[in-house]
């Protein structure tokens, strides 16, 4: 039993240790950085195809009513395809995610290919990805805005602490103010209970405080990079659910413009 109870316990520290391990080393991976340049080409390229989706789809619905507007949804729905399979190659470059794409449509004439492209799921999912994407560029920028760049300001700390007018937290004539209201209602009674937190600020003057901002920065960045780490790998996910087995222009271009494929079943090649 004593027996048992030891390699528990040792099972249960080599865990906590393998764990410790993998927050403390994420600032030295390269997935790190790969995930955000990621995240951080996420912003610039979802408002691309936010703007471009939602300006293309608007003026191929406002001018369908004379029949301009239905080849021109199409021609959208198609550079779409291809914007997505774009960002398929990008996934799969910079977040290591296997997504297969589709390189021809289903069907031996035109129209059966046509009609299989405009009625197949993964064409629809694709499309709206493009908007999607905007979302994962909004959070990106806003983690790594906040996030990463507090925690740096954090580090850096020790540097100037001693100069003039250096503050952490909220500065303000005033400190802000939250309130917190509940309000209950009982026959012809209202009885109200208000809760206010304020939210000051917290001067440095000395060394060991500057040392503990530090501190707590390097806490700050690690978090930081973990939490870009898991919505860049959530984010492939997403990517290989909208994306696979959906049809890609773009993979079809980049085959097409690559170097051919050498013979290596050619029986008249001799071995050297």
């Amino acid at each position: 039993m004593a027996r048992t109870a030891t390699t528990l316990a040792d099972g249960h520290l080599g865990r906590a240790a393998a764990g410790l391990k993998r927050f403390v080393a994420v600032p030295f991976r390269r997935r790190t950085y790969l995930n955000l340049a990621y995240l951080l080409l996420a912003f610039p390229l979802g408002i691309a195809y936010f703007v471009f989706v939602v300006t293309g789809v608007s003026l191929g619905v406002g001018l369908s009513i004379i029949l301009v507007g239905i080849p021109l949804l199409a021609a959208v729905v198609v550079a779409s395809l291809a914007l997505a399979g774009f960002d398929r190659w990008l996934t799969a470059t910079l977040l290591n995610v296997e997504i297969e794409p589709r390189t021809s449509p289903d069907g031996d004439t035109h129209t059966e290919r046509i009609r299989s492209l405009a009625t197949h799921r993964k064409t629809w999912t694709a499309v709206l990805y493009l908007p999607v994407k905007f979302a994962l560029g909004v959070v990106s920028f806003v983690l790594v805005g906040t996030g990463l760049s507090t925690a740096i300001a954090m580090l850096t700390v020790p540097l100037y602490y001693d100069q003039p007018g250096l503050y952490v937290g909220t500065v303000s004539d005033r400190a802000p103010e939250i309130h917190q209201t509940l309000h209950l209602g009982w026959d012809y009674l209202l009885v109200s209970v208000d809760a206010v937190f304020t939210v000051g600020y917290w001067e440095i003057s000395t060394l060991p405080q500057a040392l503990a901002v530090a501190v707590l920065g390097i806490g700050l960045l690690f978090g930081t990079f973990h939490a870009l780490n898991a919505l860049a790998r959530l984010w492939g996910r997403f990517a290989r659910l909208a994306l696979e087995d959906g049809y890609d222009p773009f993979a079809v271009v980049v085959r097409r413009l690559g170097p051919p494929a050498e013979a290596t079943d050619d029986p008249t090649r001799s071995n050297e």
